[in-house]
């Protein structure tokens, strides 16, 4: 019975794999797309560069002062 049954789940598995649908190709314009650009993943976006985008309405961080550092005893 189970020399029957292996070769016909294969060829059941080899018939809905043949079924199977491919995944759409992304656009040209994703960064995953092999046709995109070249170059499209340098760098961070223009939003997140420093300086592109100001916020006025936002307080502006101010570095902690620094701490007096020692490494022996005065």
């Amino acid at each position: 019975m189970r020399r029957l049954l292996a070769p016909a789940l294969v060829v059941a598995a080899l018939g809905l794999s043949a079924c199977a649908v491919r995944a759409a190709a992304p656009p040209a314009t994703h960064p995953a797309s092999p046709a995109a650009p070249a170059g499209r993943l340098a760098g961070a976006p223009a939003s997140l560069r420093p300086g592109v985008v100001v916020y006025p309405d936002v307080p502006a961080a101010r570095a902690p002062a620094a701490t007096p550092h020692h490494h022996h005893a005065p």
